[in-house]
């Protein structure tokens, strides 16, 4: 079976790399005229998915706002990711998760791969104790043939103090984390790997060089819409990877709802101007 990478790529060529955020938050919620439990979670789900289609690549549900309702909206957050596999599409589930690496096992056990708890085809982590503490969520996910993005360089402007902070080589904490993620995907051999990472698209130009050290990921990049970044931004700062990028979209979509003809309008729209930044890009 092809692993996450060599599907990615397939659907973006056929679709589009589209990434597209599914955030049922409050505010989302009350703005669609849905109640705040989980039944308003899955008609939001549900409406934003049909919108969506065969239009994109990678569907990023968002934990957090799925675990705020308690056990029913975790039973959500499994049938929304589900919905994406009956779909043709890729699920990430946006979670973050990071801690020692025998927690990282059980976390491994729920997100990484379709024979996980939930069953998604991959899953956002933090480093933050450390990369080896990872490694049993990224070795069941490269066993899995599913994926894991590693937060490198955050698209929120409070994360850089810390990924810009210095180890006494020199390096940044970013660049430090890239260089072990790209250590291990190359040692499981050449093309992408397992490890993606996580870039904000309001990548600043001094700040580019940290793809360069990504050679052999996928680059998750959110942050288009209301944090500043444009797709435009994308083709631009990430030029160098612009074939593995996944630029995200979550909010800038999502406030079209719940007009199910709107949605579509605004998903055309998005990733129209995604074709048009990759191929000038490229």
């Amino acid at each position: 079976m092809p692993d996450f990478a060599e599907r990615f790529l397939a659907l973006a060529a056929a679709r589009s790399p589209l990434c597209l955020g599914l955030d049922p938050s409050v505010e989302l919620l009350r703005a669609w005229g849905l109640p705040d439990t989980a039944e308003g979670v899955r008609r939001f789900c549900g409406t934003v998915l049909e919108a969506a289609g065969e239009r994109i690549a990678v569907v990023k549900p968002q934990s957090g706002f799925f675990e705020r309702l308690g056990p029913a909206g975790m039973a959500e957050l499994a049938w929304a990711v589900g919905q994406v596999r009956a779909q043709g599409a890729l699920s990430l589930v946006d979670a973050k998760r990071g801690d020692v690496a025998g927690t990282m096992a059980g976390y491994a056990a729920g997100f990484a791969g379709p024979d996980s708890g939930f069953g998604g085809d991959a899953v956002t982590v933090s480093a933050y104790l450390g990369f080896d503490a990872l490694r049993p969520v990224l070795d069941r996910a490269a066993a899995a043939g599913a994926a894991v993005f590693v937060v490198v360089h955050s698209s929120n402007l409070d994360g850089r103090a810390l990924q810009s902070a210095r180890h006494p080589d020199g390096r940044t904490v970013s660049e430090a984390l890239a260089d072990q993620i790209t250590a291990y995907n190359s040692a499981r051999g050449a093309g992408v790997g397992p490890v993606g990472a996580v870039v904000g698209a309001t990548l600043r130009p001094t700040d580019a060089t940290i793809l360069d050290r990504l050679p052999a990921s996928l680059i998750l990049a959110p942050g288009v819409g209301p944090q500043g970044a444009s797709l435009a931004d994308v083709g631009v700062r990430f030029r160098r990877a612009l074939s593995r990028t996944l630029p995200s979209v979550s909010r800038a979509v999502l406030q079209y709802g719940p007009d199910p003809a709107a949605l579509r309008d605004a998903l055309d729209r998005y990733r129209d101007t995604a074709w048009a930044a990759v191929t000038a890009g490229g």
